[in-house]
């Protein structure tokens, strides 16, 4: 119930800050832009961190008096339902017209995160390839690293699976920690 509640409060974040970017495009409308600047800065726009900050509270705790493992991926899966939503609006294609289904996820823990802390979670996207799009996501307390989460995830909507295409990625952006990574899952598959 927690995760759904956080879930409307990002959306209508999310909303207010749309509206408050309308304002500055009109006022910028006025200025021209040819289309080469126009798609850098779409794909500026992809590499944006998303951050949110969260408290944890009672219902977030686990029995050994810490954030247990299971609740990270619950607020990895807010950061990427929020960046998706702002990337859809802004782009014109509609905040919810698409979803995404997580296909691979890794979590590395540095340090406990303890009741009451206010957690700020950001993601930035890793890269892409023909299917599936790539995360990273960093947990702060106090500016201090708590833990590092990566995701694999493949975008949705009525039709199926899509191409991260949609979104304006062309072509494939893998890094070396995709790219690891990709090859670590294959060895796992092939055991």
């Amino acid at each position: 119930m927690n995760m759904l509640i956080r879930f409307f409060i990002v959306m209508a974040l999310l909303k207010r800050e749309h509206a408050e970017q309308n304002k500055g495009k009109q006022q910028k409308a006025q200025n021209s832009v040819d289309s080469s600047a126009s798609q850098n800065n779409v794909s500026a726009d992809l590499f944006q961190p998303f951050s949110r900050s969260y408290r944890i509270l009672p219902h977030d705790m686990g029995f050994r008096n810490h954030l247990p493992n299971y609740r990270y991926l619950s607020f990895i899966e807010l950061n990427v339902t929020g960046w998706l939503y702002k990337i859809l609006k802004k782009n014109q294609l509609g905040g919810l017209s698409m979803d995404w289904i997580i296909s691979m996820q890794e979590m590395v823990y540095l340090k406990e995160i303890k009741f009451l802390n206010k957690m700020t979670v950001s993601s930035t996207l890793e890269g892409w390839d023909e299917k599936y799009v790539y995360f990273q996501h960093h947990f702060y307390v106090k500016n201090t690293l708590m833990a590092i989460g990566l995701t694999k995830f493949v975008l949705m909507n009525k039709e199926g699976k899509q191409s991260p295409t949609v979104l304006g990625m062309q072509g494939k952006h893998l890094t070396e920690v995709i790219k690891t990574w990709n090859s670590n899952q294959t060895a796992i598959k092939s055991q």
